[in-house]
């Protein structure tokens, strides 16, 4: 028992296996893919079930009520008890969000139900793992917050092409797109069972645990503020623009479909991004890329918009996908910056937390276009086309003040 008294008090970790962060990645992967395979579902049951816009839009946003929560609470919590526990019951319950959804046949209560488990098993994991991976990558460790990323938004983008093929060209349009992801996550379950846990659970550190605070105080400081959270709901506030709100502006002889390829480009093109941003130096921070790609993203959403041509739509989705991608690198570097290694998890689970907000925004415009177009006497295209010009205003003004005061915490 001596021999094993360090280890069992967790003041030492076993060293992970080269390549471990695979197994975790691939429990990312299919936990994004669940989560955001929803998105063309948008069309299913507007068409099947006819759900308004606003509900189907507010479906796509209520999981951060569950995902906000459990970030902020499973980041401290990995940090303390260990990343094992927290991800694979993300998993499990990522097929319970799927179990839900694909039962629920078109009926709201469920679906929003189905929709807040998935959430939440998004946000334990995107806490834990991102937190695991960096820990993992022993080969790489500056690596690590980037394969975190990318494995998540690869799921989030391919998630939603898949089932955008299989909703709009397969037979059981609410239920096989669900069962493919379950079969996924069976598969990948035993795979990351036995990964070598980077964070073991210290019992010594009880009284501590009993103290803790959801949020450490490096997330209360003005570095924080203006160089993630000023900035951060914009990470999914445009992205989601290009999969929920632009398609119906659109037109398609698939709609589904179309839906689901507009969502990949979005997310893969922020998947594809993150390499190049993380190696970019300019002299200004990595967000002020972000947002200005984000003011061109929106943009070129207007011009679609008034022009009722569906192809805009793919430039407008790769710009916002790109802002998203490029915002989502700078993020976790500075919070990599910031976060000492106890509160590494508690800093990611903030940030991740922060940008999940973006996901309400679709549902804001459902609400906020339409009264535009009163406010004004116009068509509600011309509301929508109103509101996508002020959020891009909104982003040019922003970078004043996060480059001044972002550049200034660097400097001390």
């Amino acid at each position: 028992m001596a021999a094993h008294s360090h280890s069992d008090l967790g003041t030492t970790s076993p060293t992970p296996r080269t390549g471990e962060w695979v197994r975790i990645a691939l429990a990312m992967f299919v936990i994004g893919f669940g989560a955001n395979l929803f998105a063309p579902m948008l069309q299913v049951y507007r068409t099947l079930a006819g759900t308004s816009h606003s509900a189907v839009t507010g479906m796509l946003g209520v999981y951060a009520l569950g995902l906000v929560p459990a970030l902020l609470y499973f980041g401290p919590f990995s940090d303390r008890r260990g990343r094992s526990l927290v991800l694979r019951l993300a998993l499990i319950l990522s097929q319970v969000g799927s179990l839900i959804l694909a039962a629920a046949q078109g009926e709201n209560a469920i679906l929003f139900f189905g929709r807040f488990i998935a959430g939440l098993a998004v946000g334990m994991a995107m806490a834990s793992g991102a937190a695991w991976i960096k820990q993992l990558s022993v080969d790489n460790p500056a690596a690590g917050p980037r394969r975190a990323t990318v494995a998540v938004s690869a799921g989030f983008g391919i998630g939603p092409l898949c089932a955008g093929l299989l909703a709009e060209f397969l037979p059981f349009p609410q239920v096989l797109p669900y069962i493919v992801h379950m079969v996924l996550a069976a598969i990948v379950l035993p795979l990351m069972w036995n990964v070598t846990e980077t964070q073991p659970r210290n019992p010594r550190n009880t009284a501590k645990q009993q103290t803790h605070t959801w949020i450490p105080a490096q997330a209360k400081t003005k570095r924080f503020f203006w160089s993630v959270a000023a900035w951060a709901p914009w990470v999914f506030g445009t992205v989601t623009l290009a999969f929920a709100s632009l398609p119906p502006f659109a037109g398609s002889s698939y709609p589904t479909v179309f839906i689901g390829c507009a969502a990949a480009t979005a997310l893969l093109s922020g998947v594809s991004i993150q390499p190049f941003a993380a190696r970019l130096r300019t002299p200004w921070p990595l967000a002020i890329t972000g947002l200005a790609t984000a003011f061109i993203g929106l943009l070129v959403s207007a011009v679609m918009v008034l022009s009722a041509n569906q192809w805009i739509l793919f430039p407008a989705a790769f710009f916002l996908g790109a802002s998203y991608g490029i915002m989502m690198v700078s993020g976790l570097k500075e919070v990599e910056e910031i976060a000492g290694t106890s509160n590494l998890g508690a800093l990611i689970g903030i940030f991740y937390a922060l940008t999940y907000v973006g996901f309400f925004v679709p549902f804001v415009l459902s609400y906020t276009a339409p009264a535009i177009a009163k406010i004004f006497s116009t068509t509600e295209d011309m509301g929508f086309v109103l509101c996508l010009v002020f959020g891009a205003v909104v982003c040019i003004a922003s970078m004043i003040p996060v480059a001044k005061v972002a550049q200034k915490a660097h400097d001390l």
